[in-house]
């Protein structure tokens, strides 16, 4: 980075094996696996857990880039909406200009309408799992519970 060089997979493969003679892995491809999968492994949300369990706090973990409760991949998704609209020639310029008259004109209005928007919709996620918790999981423990009778009293036979 001193150089102004920005590190990409086969900068980083290369720089590893100066390095590291006996660095095992030679291709990109398996790298890129590698670093795909040390990635997920390291973003553990066993401590967070742990925390939540010890206070009492239920989390709710969302997909990546999930929009409809995340009032940022929203106000992305509205800008992204905006250029596809209003772009005609699909040159670089007009993105940038486009982008720009939409942020300058993001307001605080609109930023309020989008958190209000993504609290309804999480309302409407409290109503559907409170409603799933109070009439489908008792249904499915009734069925389970005969489910475990049945194949108790076949044992017994």
């Amino acid at each position: 980075l001193a150089e102004n060089i920005y590190p990409n997979t086969d900068n980083l493969l290369e720089r590893l094996h100066q390095l590291h003679n006996d660095f095992p892995v030679q291709s990109k491809t398996t790298h890129l696996r590698l670093l795909h999968r040390t990635f997920f492994s390291y973003k553990s949300t066993a401590k967070v857990s742990e925390i939540a369990m010890e206070f009492n706090v239920k989390i709710v973990r969302l997909p990546v880039r999930h929009c409809c409760l995340n009032p940022i991949e929203l106000c992305w998704a509205n800008l992204k909406e905006n250029e596809r609209q209003d772009n005609t020639r699909f040159q670089l310029t007009d993105v940038r200009e486009l982008a720009a008259q939409f942020i300058t004109s993001y307001d605080s209005d609109a930023a309020t309408k989008v958190i209000k928007g993504t609290q309804e919709i999480q309302n409407k996620f409290k109503i559907a799992y409170r409603c799933m918790e109070e009439k489908i999981d008792p249904m499915l423990d009734d069925e389970k519970s005969s489910e475990e009778s049945d194949v108790v009293s076949s044992d017994d036979e």
